[in-house]
């Protein structure tokens, strides 16, 4: 049995009943978690916020982190040790006693993100980035995408926290926002690398074709 976790982008961009029985003609069975690591790794920065007077980077894109990281002072900036949320369902599924020994794909929105869980070398787990995973799922791109008038993901994550916050997406945005040092107005700063948070399947690489 080979188990999939479709990771929140795809999710909202196709319609269920249609990707689901393509993922079943391939011999995949979807799989959930049973833990709110969206609510919890939310939780683990505002607790973090609590504890310290530097300014804390949103580390759950890693394309953003690469982006910023040429301008880190240490001394100003926290890239607090939260892995991404998608990298801490990833963690959950490899440790399932039920699914130990099965093969398991967690479908991520960029290649960056897959890079980065594949690092981990979780037992028996493979990130795979949608647009690569496509290309075996539906190589003839017969499953349609729902018309989304804005990102499936969108920045806002933290916007419910009591602190400080800027919201910086696109990679021009991000380095200038670090070059200029504004984060020094800040408690917490959330990055996104695609313009507008994360899209289109892969938006790295959409991004970088522009």
């Amino acid at each position: 049995m080979r188990y999939i976790f479709i990771n929140p982008v795809i999710d909202k961009m196709y319609m269920k009943e249609q990707l689901d029985k393509a993922l079943l003609q391939k011999g995949y069975q979807r799989i959930e978690v049973k833990v709110d690591w969206h609510k919890l790794v939310k939780e683990k920065y505002n607790e973090m916020l609590k504890h310290t007077k530097l300014t804390i980077v949103d580390k759950r894109c890693p394309k953003a982190i690469e982006t910023m990281t040429p301008y880190l002072d240490n001394k100003k900036l926290l890239i607090p040790s939260i892995d991404p949320i998608l990298i801490h369902c990833g963690i959950e599924l490899a440790g399932r006693e039920e699914l130990k020994g099965h093969e398991k794909i967690i479908t991520t929105p960029c290649e960056s993100l897959a890079s980065y869980g594949n690092k981990m070398k979780l037992k028996d787990t493979e990130f795979i980035s949608w647009k690569e995973f496509l290309k075996h799922l539906d190589p003839d791109r017969e499953i349609q995408i729902k018309s989304l008038d804005e990102s499936p993901i969108p920045p806002g994550y933290f916007e419910n926290l009591e602190a400080k916050i800027s919201s910086i997406s696109g990679e021009e945005n991000i380095e200038n926002y670090f070059k200029m040092n504004l984060y020094e107005k800040d408690e917490l700063v959330e990055m996104l690398y695609c313009h507008n948070g994360c899209h289109n399947g892969d938006g790295v690489l959409i991004n970088e074709q522009k």
